[in-house]
Formats: C-alpha cells, sequence, structure tokens
C-alpha cells in the first residue's frame, strides 16, 4: 500500500488538471481522509511551495458547514499534498450531467449555500478568495453507498487557495489560472482581482444550474475570453422563467455585470437577497421587488409578453433600481391585503346602519301617526338617506 507522509493511501478517488484525490487513512488514528497531491510540474517554484504551506495553514483555521476542512498540509519529497476531510458524495458537476438543470428553488438552494461558503472566507483578513470557483469545486455530501443519486445532505465548497498557489507557481507565466469558462474579465484581463472575481463566477454557476448551460461558450478560447469580457449573457429561455422569480432572475444577471462595480457588494448581500427564496419553493414570491440590484442597460426582468411568466408577474415601474444592499426585496402581501379589504367591510357596514335607521324610523312613524297626522312620508326617505353612502 503507497505511503504519503503519515498517510496510507487506499484509493484514487479523482483526477484534475491540479492533481490527485486519494482515500487514505492516517496511520495512528485510523482517520479516513482525502489526499489531494498537486501535480509537480505546477509547484517548482519555491515561492509557490511557501505561499501553499502558507495558504494551507490558513484554511486549516476555516471551518464552516459548507466548506470542505483543511486538516494539515504536507511536503513528501517533491509533492505539496493536502489533507482534506473525507466526504461521500458527487460534485455539482456530476449532478448537471445527470440531471442537465435544476428547478430553480433548488438551484437557489445551492447557490445560497456557496454564497454562504464565499462570505466566510472573503470576510477573513486578508480575504481568501476562491478563484476558481466551478461546479466541479463543489460537492453535494450524500451518505455512503448513495453517491451517484442519493438526496444531498449537504453542500461544501472545495479547493479554496489552490488557483492563488497556482498563479505564484507561474508567476513569469502571463497565463491567467483558472477555468476558461468561469473567470471573471478582470482575471482574464490580468486586473486587480478580490472577491467580486467570485462572485463573476457564482452567476455563471447560477445560470448554469437553471438554465442547463452557461452562458458564454466557444471551441476556441480566444473568443471565449473575449465573449466572458464584453458579451452581454443570453437572456433565459421562455421555460426557464416560467415561474423563476424576478428578484432571483436579476441577481442572476446583476452578478454577471462585467464591471464589478456594478455586481452585489458581498456573497452577504447575495446571501441576503436570496434568503426570501431559498425555502420558498413553488409558493416563492411572484411579485415584483421592490427593489434592486444594480441597475443595467437592458430591462432582464420583463418576461416576453403573452408569455406564461408575463401572466403571473405585475409589470414593473420603470423608475431606477436602488442599490441592492439597502432595499427589501420582497413585498409582503400581507401589507396589502387591509387596503383592499377595508372598502367591502365599510361597505357592509354602510348598509347594515343605513336598514337600521330606516327600519327604526317607519316604526316610529306608524306608532306616532295617530297623533302626528301631520307628519309627511317623504320624512322617511329623507332620514333614511342621511347618513353618508360607503365609499
Amino acid at each position: 500500500m503507497e505511503r504519503i507522509g503519515e498517510y496510507l493511501v487506499k484509493r484514487l478517488v479523482g483526477e484534475g488538471g491540479m492533481g490527485k484525490v486519494y482515500e487514505a487513512e492516517e496511520r495512528l488514528s485510523k482517520r479516513r481522509v482525502a489526499l489531494k497531491v498537486l501535480r509537480p510540474e505546477l509547484t517548482k517554484n519555491e515561492e509557490g511551495r511557501k505561499l501553499f504551506l502558507n495558504e494551507m495553514r490558513i484554511l486549516a483555521h476555516l471551518e464552516h458547514p459548507n466548506l470542505v476542512r483543511s486538516l494539515s498540509s504536507i511536503e513528501d519529497g517533491d509533492k505539496l499534498v493536502m489533507v482534506l476531510e473525507y466526504l461521500s458524495g458527487r460534485t455539482l458537476r456530476d449532478e448537471l450531467v445527470r440531471r442537465k438543470r435544476l428547478p430553480w428553488a433548488e438551484a437557489v438552494g445551492h447557490i445560497a449555500s456557496i454564497a454562504e461558503a464565499l462570505a466566510v472566507a472573503h470576510e477573513q483578513s486578508p480575504p481568501i478568495v476562491h478563484r476558481d470557483l466551478k461546479p466541479e469545486n463543489v460537492m453535494l455530501v450524500c451518505a455512503e453507498g448513495e453517491e451517484a443519486e442519493g438526496a444531498p445532505k449537504g453542500l461544501k465548497v472545495m479547493d479554496f487557495g489552490v488557483a492563488k498557489v497556482l498563479e505564484a507557481a507561474h508567476a513569469t507565466n502571463t497565463q491567467s489560472i483558472g477555468t476558461l469558462q468561469y473567470m471573471s474579465p478582470e482575471q482574464i484581463d490580468a486586473g486587480v482581482i478580490d472577491a467580486r472575481a467570485d462572485l463573476y463566477a457564482l452567476g455563471l454557476v447560477f445560470y448554469e444550474l437553471v438554465s442547463g448551460e452557461v452562458p458564454f461558450h466557444s471551441a476556441s478560447p480566444r473568443e471565449l475570453l473575449n465573449l466572458q469580457c464584453t458579451a452581454e449573457p443570453p437572456e433565459l429561455a421562455d421555460d426557464v422563467r416560467v415561474g423563476l422569480p424576478r428578484g432571483v432572475e436579476t441577481l442572476m444577471f446583476s452578478l454577471l455585470e462585467k464591471d464589478p462595480e456594478k455586481r452585489p457588494a458581498s456573497a452577504r448581500v447575495v446571501l441576503d437577497t436570496l434568503e426570501p427564496f431559498r425555502s420558498a419553493g413553488e409558493a416563492a414570491p411572484r411579485r415584483r421587488t421592490t427593489g434592486a440590484l444594480p441597475k443595467t442597460d437592458t430591462e432582464r426582468t420583463s418576461p416576453p409578453s403573452g408569455s406564461a411568466t408575463a401572466s403571473k408577474r405585475e409589470p414593473e415601474a420603470p423608475s431606477p433600481a436602488p442599490r441592492l444592499d439597502t432595499v427589501a426585496l420582497v413585498e409582503k402581501n400581507a401589507q396589502a391585503k387591509p387596503s383592499r379589504e377595508v372598502p367591502t367591510w365599510a361597505g357592509v357596514l354602510g348598509i347594515v346602519l343605513v336598514s337600521a335607521l330606516s327600519f327604526a324610523v317607519t316604526y316610529r312613524l306608524r306608532l306616532s301617526s295617530n297623533e302626528r297626522n301631520a307628519a309627511s312620508p317623504s320624512a322617511t326617505l329623507e332620514t333614511a338617506a342621511t347618513p353618508s353612502s360607503p365609499r
């Protein structure tokens, strides 16, 4: 049995562009772990090796239910190894291959969980930016033996910090590190990269979960890079938009803004925005949200004329959209009900009062008709008409 450091390798779990992942067992404690062994050619740079060990020490103190826990890191000869908690399950990519696309409510749940993980990492000092967020780096945790199709018990984001290490290891190379279909414009342009680069990737993943495909794709890497930097994401298909809450759709497209300043301010803002929809399912708010995400050139939230979606949603007001982080996104129906019900009760009450008063006056007039022969029949009508009619 192969041995890496103090760990006995049991089997190869997977292999990717950054290295291989093994299931292993700690020799003394018998603890089950996952070992991610980075490819040697990616870690030849001494600065990259130092950064890797430093990043792994930082990640070892980062704990959250939506983050794969980093237990330690080791150097074994020319190998750099990440020691991670072992998880049973499948990646979000596996889920998309199996199901093509997900219902919007399920997609919202996954994106909110990813946003939670991003928020925790981004709020560290200094912030930890993923730089390579994609479905392959998101694990749906399942019971052992149910990895292929079992219902997920949780979601965990993997590989924080790895892309940063690889960039340092390739410091003399002008090529950006990351997956082209999930890279932000600022990564492609070698600009300043901060947490908002992860939010752009989150928008790409969100779009793919809901629609079944990434917004930008091309067989030519150069054309794909150009699309990421300049092209507007295509509108969602009509069958995808049916039932999709406006707040969810607006958020998705705001994450895909080319200018980082126009994206939501943080993963925490994204999470707060999604909260009303997170567990709503088919009962999620269908009404227009009171406000907003960063202003876009095209009104993305107006459904096609005559579509099923259009019949379920009220038209949007043409006023400019306020900032996402200062306005509640969901109108509460309960606030609107009293204004619609008061006129109905007022009308009923008015009719009852008029009828009662008319009866009382008529009865009184009949009792006193012998003593008050001068009373005019029209008095009944005039008296009965005294109360104001209901509005």
